[in-house]
């Protein structure tokens, strides 16, 4: 990959839309993207920052939530906060779960297809 293709690939991270900010036309910036090899780091890099992205999610939720259960069960919070919390924890709870559920039917379906492939 040359400089300016690196270059050009920090900026689509960055903001996709700005990528032409990297020095290049958008007609350059297009003709990179329909190059496998280019697009290929690019979905690389893109994976590595949404992965990122959830590392540092997940490492907050458990603080998060401790204090929203803190705020639920203090009597001194205002009703309105107590509400807002424990609406809170209900919902990052359901789609924890609902994650956690796919994420296991997903594992079940890739072990069974590796075993029919394998």
């Amino acid at each position: 990959m040359t400089e300016r293709q690196k270059r050009v690939l920090a900026a689509l991270l960055a903001a996709p839309s700005k990528a032409a900010a990297a020095g290049v036309t958008v007609r350059t910036v297009q003709n990179y993207l329909s190059d496998p090899a280019f697009r290929a780091e690019y979905q690389n890099a893109l994976e590595d920052v949404v992965m990122d992205a959830a590392k540092q999610a997940k490492q907050s939720l458990s603080p998060a939530l401790s204090t929203l259960r803190e705020i639920t069960e203090d009597r001194g919070e205002d009703a309105q906060a107590r509400i807002g919390a424990a609406r809170a924890i209900l919902t990052s709870g359901l789609k924890l779960i609902e994650t956690a559920d796919i994420l296991t039917r997903l594992k079940e379906l890739e072990n069974t297809i590796g075993g029919r492939n394998g």
